[in-house]
Parts: structure tokens; C-alpha cells; sequence
């Protein structure tokens, strides 16, 4: 189960190119014959997902140095949404909202499980959960990789005990690298691993380094070859599939191989546009995930560690491209819906020396893409983009309206943007709200709101920010304090507090006290969210 260095040197060779799909079906003994389209009635399902995956590495999203050709091949053959936003930008909440289409208030899965300040650390079976919707409307559901959705407890939530075939990683996973299945994928096939630890200059980037037992030790390429069996066993049948594909990057560890290391050696990568940000509250909620040196530390120290970040995320879009070639040798490419997208993003030196996730209101972290690719969409869709303002919330009825599935929309937050593939007028929301209630068993209350060109972020024990990103695409200026900015301040707390009467966030009585003081009115009766 290998191939030829020939092949992979072509991949290098040619990965600026939107048209890399490699051909591997032949390894797995499959390729040639078309096999069960399934259900004609109803598409099969492929979703995709990354874990901490920052826009600067897709070069759909307009991404100068990171090379994603398979990506960007799906956006070439779909649709893109250029203002998607994670519900939280954490890994269990966020996941939490994809299983529910809830408000992470409403599902309360609002730290990463297993942590001190989480409400809940194992996601309820019931019904309305993703899994069980589909598996409702006939589909197969199949799970890969990453879960996060439960602890380590004996018995914790899996995926095969919520609706799921496949995978079963407790917890966070740790990059998957401990896991008994892919120790016993390694055994099984005789292949070593063999990481390389880089030198990481003041330990400000996430580990890195390279794998040098080979492409097929790595675990995205064990990930690939899990969802590439279930496609196989699944289109045996006559009955549709969902299957939830979860790479564990490009969240640090980024240990790539060689190959895809040397492809970004003599890249040198400009510093972040606010890398030199002044902060004009130094003690703001940022201050807890600015790295000690940070801000000291010189960009070469950080470039080195995005560069395997970059080197990473251009290897797990190798592993797509596998996923593609695949359906399309099973012959299952015409009738397979597939959906990309990411938890949250990454800091990696922005802002001033900022590492990981959570604990700020920028973009960097919040923001993530939203590619759907429908092979039946009319041509003149292709390749469009959305400017529309969609939230992590929208993906569980999305999904489950490409599957012809019920859900409560009483209880759903979010909306289908299917409409939109489909090129029909769709009436939406005009603001977006991202929320954070802490992290690493510290806690707070956050919310982001951004309406239009204007980004308001509320920080409950702290000094609140707004942003105008038209003329501050990269947030550096808070606005607050702004007299010109006045009416926007007093509009978008008002849009805020609407947004929290009308869905019982926690915490709700208090803004009124400290940010709406002196304002005749406090709700804004028009506003969609």
C-alpha cells in the first residue's frame, strides 16, 4: 500500500495547479469500475473537516504562500462563503454547535471537555443531534479522526455510541499519534514513524518538525485510508452515507514530510500586517494567549514555525485530493456532496506575539472557510462566492437539507445555505454573533458581534473593542472610545443586547447596567441574527 516517489514528486511539482487529484484508487484495488451510487433519490454526504485552520492557509480565500490546490479545486467546482464564522473559536464548542446548529450557550458544551469551567463534557444522544437526524432519514453515517465531543471516562460519548460507524478517539486525541488505531494501522503495515523535532527557537510556535517514516506513516494519510474504507464499504449498499472526515491539523503538532518541508525552504513569508500592533488596552483579554516573548521575538523565529504550519496544511490537502480521487474511481463523484471547513482559527504571531486560540475578538481566530461543492448545481454557480455573513451554525440544517432530513427549527439557530448553492434569493441574517466563555480552565464571557463593516466585542470584565474592517481590515485601532463612532458604538450594544434577550445568554442582566446606561432604548426590534 504505497506509491512511487515519482508520484509524489509530480504533486510538488505541480501543486500551484487547482487541478491535483492524485490516483491512487488503484492501490486500494478498487479503482476502474464504478461501483452503488447509493440511493439516487438522495446525495451521499462528505464533510470535511480541520482543526485550527486560518485563512492565510487557503489560497481559495486569496492565501499568497500556502499552497491548497485541492481545496481550491472545490471552490473552482462549488461555492465559497467568504464571511463564514466559527460559533466559538474552540475545538468542543465548535463541534458541539455542528452536532446541534445551536449557540454554544444552548448546548452547552462551551469549553473544550474535560476542562474545569465546562458545563458539559460529553454531548447528549438524543434524537436531534446530527448523526440521529441523518441516520433518521436512511443515510449511513460515518465517522474519521478528531471527536472531542467526550473525556477519557470509561463511559464517555463516542462516536459509535452517537449514531456513528468507525473512528472512537476519546478526547482531544492529541494529534492522533497514541491512538490504538493508528499504532495497530503502523503494526499492521510495517511502516516506523519517525519525527524530527525542530529547533524552535524560544517554544513560541506550536511543535514542529518533520516525519521522516514517510507519507504513509503520517497520520492524515491513516485518516484517508479510514474514510476511504468506509466509502467502500458504505457504497456496497443501496442507502446513502454522511461520512465526517476530521483531520487533526492543521493544529500543532505540524510534522510534515520532507517533501512538503522543501516545498516552502526558500518561501519567505512577509510578517503579519499587525505582527507591530499596539495595543490601546495592554492588559486587554489578549494579554492571555500573548506568548511571554512574543512580542520580542523576531519574525524569523515565527516564520519558521508557520512555515510547517503552511508545510502541514499543504500535505492534508494532498490527503483531500486522495479523497477525491477516490470518489471519483468509485464512481461516486456525480452523486456526493462535499462540504469543507474548520473548527477555528490560528494566531500564530498575530497581533503582536499571539499564539493558539481564543481570549481576543480578531479575525484571525474567528473567521473560517465554508466551501460546498453540489456536483448536480447549475453551472452558472460554480466558482461564485458568497458575501453573506454565515456562522458555524448553519451547517447542521445544511447538511440535513441536502439530506432531505427533518429537524426542529424551533430549537435550530441556524439556516440552510443551500439556497444559495442552488442560486435561489435568500432572505438572511445581517449580523453574526461569535461567542467564548474561556479556555485551559479559565473563564469569561465574550461575544463578538459583526454587523456589516463593524465588529463589536464585548469582553464582560474588561474594556469592550469595535473595529470598523473596511478601513481596519486587520484590527488595529479600537474604535470604542471614538466620538465619531458614537452611534455605532450605542447601535451595535443594542444589536448585542437583542441578540442575548432573544436567545437567554447567560449573563444577559448585566449589560444593561454597564454598557447601555442612558440610552432610551435598548433593543433593536429589526435585527437578524
Amino acid at each position: 500500500m504505497s506509491y512511487t516517489k515519482n508520484t509524489r514528486r509530480e504533486f510538488i511539482k505541480n501543486s500551484s495547479l487547482a487541478t491535483i487529484a492524485l490516483g491512487l484508487g488503484n492501490q486500494i484495488g478498487t479503482a476502474g469500475a464504478a461501483q452503488s451510487r447509493g440511493n439516487s433519490d438522495k446525495p451521499n454526504i462528505l464533510f470535511i473537516f480541520t482543526d485550527q485552520h486560518r485563512l492565510s492557509a487557503v489560497g481559495a480565500y486569496g492565501a499568497k504562500y500556502c499552497k491548497t490546490p485541492n481545496i481550491d479545486k472545490l471552490a473552482a467546482k462549488g461555492m465559497l462563503f467568504r464571511n463564514t464564522y466559527t460559533s466559538c473559536p474552540m475545538c468542543s464548542p465548535a463541534r458541539g454547535t455542528i452536532m446541534t446548529g445551536r449557540y454554544v450557550h444552548k448546548h452547552n458544551i462551551n469549553a473544550n471537555c474535560g476542562e474545569y469551567t465546562g458545563r458539559l463534557w460529553e454531548i447528549p444522544d438524543n434524537k436531534n443531534i446530527l448523526s440521529r437526524r441523518l441516520e433518521s432519514a436512511g443515510y449511513q453515517c460515518g465517522y474519521t479522526g478528531k471527536w472531542h465531543l467526550g473525556t477519557d471516562a470509561k463511559d464517555t460519548a463516542l462516536p459509535t455510541n452517537r449514531g456513528f460507524i468507525g473512528m472512537d478517539v476519546p478526547g482531544h486525541g492529541d494529534g492522533g499519534h497514541r491512538s490504538k488505531g493508528y499504532q495497530e494501522y503502523l503494526r499492521k503495515n510495517n511502516y516506523k514513524r519517525n519525527m524530527v523535532p525542530g529547533e524552535r527557537p524560544h517554544k513560541i510556535t506550536g511543535r514542529y518538525g518533520v516525519e521522516k517514516g514517510g507519507i504513509e506513516s503520517c497520520v492524515p494519510h491513516y485518516l484517508a485510508e479510514h474514510t476511504i474504507s468506509l466509502i467502500d464499504d458504505f457504497s456496497k449498499k443501496n442507502q446513502p452515507f454522511f461520512i465526517w472526515h476530521n483531520f487533526w491539523g492543521p493544529h500543532e503538532p505540524y510534522y510534515p514530510p520532507q517533501e512538503f518541508i522543501d516545498m516552502y525552504k526558500d518561501v519567505h513569508i512577509p510578517e503579519w500586517e499587525n505582527f507591530n500592533w499596539k495595543p490601546d488596552n495592554e492588559f486587554g483579554p489578549h494579554r492571555m494567549k500573548r506568548h511571554a516573548l512574543g512580542s520580542v521575538s523576531p519574525w524569523s523565529v515565527w516564520e519558521e514555525g508557520l512555515k510547517h504550519y503552511y508545510a502541514f496544511t499543504t500535505y492534508i490537502d494532498y490527503e483531500i485530493g486522495r479523497l477525491m480521487e477516490h470518489l471519483e474511481n468509485k464512481g461516486l463523484a456525480d452523486n456526493t456532496i462535499v462540504i469543507f471547513s474548520s473548527d477555528h482559527g490560528e494566531t500564530l504571531g498575530s497581533h503582536n506575539g499571539m499564539v493558539d486560540k481564543g481570549w481576543s475578538h480578531f479575525e484571525e481566530i474567528q473567521r473560517v472557510p465554508l466551501i460546498v461543492k453540489d456536483p448536480r448545481m447549475d453551472k452558472s454557480q460554480t466558482g461564485k462566492e458568497v458575501d453573506k455573513l454565515i456562522s458555524q451554525i448553519d451547517i447542521y440544517p445544511t447538511i440535513l437539507d441536502y439530506a432531505g432530513a427533518d429537524y426542529d427549527k424551533n430549537i435550530v439557530d441556524g439556516a440552510s445555505v443551500k439556497p444559495f448553492v442552488d442560486g435561489r434569493k435568500v432572505e438572511w441574517r445581517d449580523s453574526v454573533i461569535v461567542e467564548f466563555f474561556g479556555i485551559g480552565n479559565m473563564a469569561t464571557n465574550m461575544l463578538t458581534c459583526r454587523y456589516e463593516n463593524y465588529k463589536y466585542g464585548y469582553t464582560c470584565s474588561n474594556k469592550d473593542e469595535l473595529y470598523d474592517l473596511e478601513k481596519d481590515p486587520h484590527e488595529m485601532t479600537n474604535l470604542i472610545d471614538d466620538e465619531n463612532y458614537a452611534d455605532v458604538v450605542e447601535m451595535m450594544r443594542k444589536r448585542i443586547y437583542t441578540f442575548m434577550c432573544r436567545t437567554h445568554y447567560p449573563g444577559r442582566n448585566y449589560f444593561p447596567g454597564t454598557r447601555l446606561f442612558g440610552y432610551k432604548n435598548h433593543m433593536l426590534e429589526n435585527a437578524k441574527f
